[in-house]
């Protein structure tokens, strides 16, 4: 196939998208979904990241491992969630819009795009906590390669937490249409508040 075949194929692929998004009015929630959980995922990176430090773990192996395989865990937990809560809730609308109608919507747009935006929330529901995790992993994957010392990643790894709290701030602010750096310090706030936390309760014990 070439690359004009494949060019066409993803631009209608990517016009069905469109469609299916717009029959089901589905790109406010799926916003919501990815904000959410990337905000899950970033906190709780930045949680494993002080709780590695203050416990002295010396081996990035452990916190590149913990954060994988909690990222993991998020996406499969989240993609199987939402699946059946989408998919029943997309199910019971299209039921009902086939009550009123008196017609069986099964093999029409759509059923297609309900079947459509089940899956893709899923996806985006899943992937967001693990996507949003990746850059706190990075830090340490260069100190594995000795490229980083354990100390300057843990610090690295805090600041890439940090930053993808404030983007995902600005990422809600622009979307509320407020103001996008005020937004971004509120979710850092946030993640402050966390590292304050862990080293509080370290401190009580």
């Amino acid at each position: 196939m070439d690359s004009v075949h494949l060019g066409a194929r993803l631009y209608g692929y990517l016009e069905d998208v469109g469609t299916y998004l717009r029959v089901t009015r589905a790109q406010k929630i799926l916003r919501r979904y990815f904000a959410m959980n990337a905000f899950d995922g970033a906190m709780t990176s930045l949680g494993v990241i002080i709780g590695a430090y203050i416990t002295g773990i010396a081996d990035p192996r452990a916190v590149v491992g913990v954060i994988i395989i909690g990222g993991i865990a998020m996406a499969v937990s989240g993609f199987s969630g939402t699946y059946m809560t989408e998919s029943a809730e997309r199910s019971k609308a299209l039921n009902d819009l086939e009550d009123a109608m008196l017609v069986d919507l099964e093999d029409t747009i759509y059923g297609q795009a309900s079947r459509f935006v089940s899956v893709f929330a899923a996806l985006i529901d899943g992937s967001a906590p693990f996507i949003a995790s990746l850059p706190s992993v990075l830090p340490f994957v260069l100190a594995l390669l000795s490229l980083l010392p354990l100390q300057v990643a843990f610090i690295a790894s805090i600041g890439a937490s940090l930053a993808t709290l404030f983007l995902l701030g600005a990422f809600l602010g622009r979307i509320s249409r407020g103001n996008i750096v005020y937004s971004g310090i509120k979710m850092v706030v946030a993640g402050v508040a966390v590292a304050l936390l862990a080293l509080l309760l370290n401190g009580n014990h």
